[in-house]
């Protein structure tokens, strides 16, 4: 029974020192999304930035999935820092030049490391 006593403290030793090892740090990352196609480049812009707003108004657990976040322990306080709307022509058919937004979105969180 002390041998099992002796394991268990040391177990519980070895689980609180390494919790004394975990940092959280902040990891940024980008992600890029595109908008369906629009006779003009003003509706592209307008489709853009209301994709922005979409992404502002999210609850977080909804923006981690839009993001995609992607970590190895649980991933806090997702912020966006920075989007910015482009846009792309392109011609679905020989006459038919259309446009499309092109939303780029810089973000962080953060999460837990490990330094074992």
């Amino acid at each position: 029974m002390k041998k099992l006593t002796t394991v268990s403290a040391l177990a519980a030793t070895l689980l609180i020192s390494s919790s004394v090892f975990a940092a959280s740090q902040v990891v940024h990352s980008d992600k890029t999304f595109s908008t369906d196609a629009f006779a003009d480049k003003a509706a592209a812009y307008e489709a853009g930035f209301d994709y922005i707003d979409s992404l502002n108004t999210l609850p977080a657990n909804e923006l981690r999935q839009k993001l995609i976040v992607i970590s190895d322990t649980p991933a806090n306080d997702i912020k966006i820092d920075n989007s910015k709307v482009t846009i792309q022509e392109f011609a679905q058919t020989r006459d038919q030049v259309a446009y499309r937004a092109v939303v780029d979105v810089d973000y962080h969180f953060t999460t837990l490391r490990s330094t074992n």
